[in-house]
């Protein structure tokens, strides 16, 4: 199926009267973040007013579909200037569910890492929207973690979830499909769990190994870019691990499928991630592998053959 087109514009003038009318509708905003009920006309001019500023470094823009305009979405900068907010609201209800949401969102982060060249996206969403949710879901977004209680609207107070995209990892899900039949190393994104996972199972992963779903995400909020797969036609056949304490580097759940091993894919994750830790400024890189691991051990002494120590145990 087709993607919905939607055409991304400055906004004008002319559509705040859409704005009052959409924020003041409850079925519109029922999910947002923010009280808008009783939003008035002059309101929005004088937000129109501050948006519009020469001095103004958030960007707005109003989401056309089918000639009509059916939404808007923003992305807000934070004072280092490499990561920004992103909120989007579809206040025509004629356009729900048909994608729209998701094309806007897809546009809005190519202009963001390719136009604005922000390093990061992020965004708050209710944690009971979940048609919100999948949405961003669908264009990459990660879960980060949960805000309890922290938003009070309509007399109870609400669950905000954190949600982020890096650009390195929205440059991967919109690589050209032709590079896909080669083997790609790349970072973890949650979607991949249920086939690492098996993965995990496959090559005689126990006990603190096999890490859950919960597990991973604790993981990723603390080195989001040290948890790296290998695919190979689109399926996860490698794995690993790293952190990285401020002197040392360790790596661990090292894996590769069964039928793919000794092809030279454990020697790419492990040069990768090597990379990656060097670069941060570790001195030493820790490796844990089982000793009856043959084919780890030999990938790990392949790539000790440079002058910066590697600790096995």
């Amino acid at each position: 199926m087709a993607e919905a087109q939607v055409r991304l514009r400055p906004i004008t003038e002319a559509d705040l009267p859409d704005y009052v009318r959409w924020l003041n509708d409850p079925e519109v905003a029922r999910f947002l973040v923010r009280e808008t009920e009783g939003l008035t006309l002059e309101q929005e001019r004088e937000w129109f007013t501050r948006i519009s500023s020469p001095e103004a470094r958030d960007r707005h823009w109003a989401i056309e579909a089918e000639g009509r305009h059916v939404g808007n979405c923003a992305l807000r900068p934070v004072p280092t200037g490499t990561t920004a907010s992103f909120g989007i609201t579809i206040g025509d209800k004629n356009y729900w569910g048909k994608g729209y949401g998701t094309s806007a969102v897809r546009e809005a982060l190519r202009r963001g890492f390719r136009e604005m060249g922000l390093r990061r996206i992020q965004l708050h969403v209710r944690a009971d929207n979940l048609r919100a949710i999948r949405c961003y879901e669908t264009c990459g977004f990660q879960h980060e973690g949960l805000l309890r209680q922290t938003v009070f609207k309509h007399g109870q107070y609400l669950d905000l979830l954190n949600m982020g995209i890096l650009r390195e990892e929205w440059e991967e899900i919109n690589r050209p499909p032709s590079e896909e039949a080669g083997l790609r190393i790349r970072i973890f994104r949650l979607s991949d769990y249920e086939q690492v996972f098996a993965l995990w199972k496959a090559v005689g992963f126990q006990g603190w190994s096999l890490l859950t779903k919960e597990q991973v995400l604790k993981k990723l909020r603390r080195d989001p870019d040290l948890f790296l797969v290998a695919c190979l036609r689109g399926q996860v056949v490698g794995t690993v691990m790293g952190s990285w304490d401020g002197f040392r580097g360790w790596t661990h759940n090292v894996a590769v499928h069964p039928s793919h091993q000794r092809q030279g894919i454990g020697h790419s994750l492990m040069s990768e991630l090597e990379k990656r830790l060097w670069d941060k400024g570790a001195r030493v890189l820790n490796l844990h592998y089982f000793n009856e691991s043959t084919w780890v051990s030999a990938v790990a002494l392949e790539c000790t053959g440079h002058s910066r120590p590697m600790c096995t145990t």
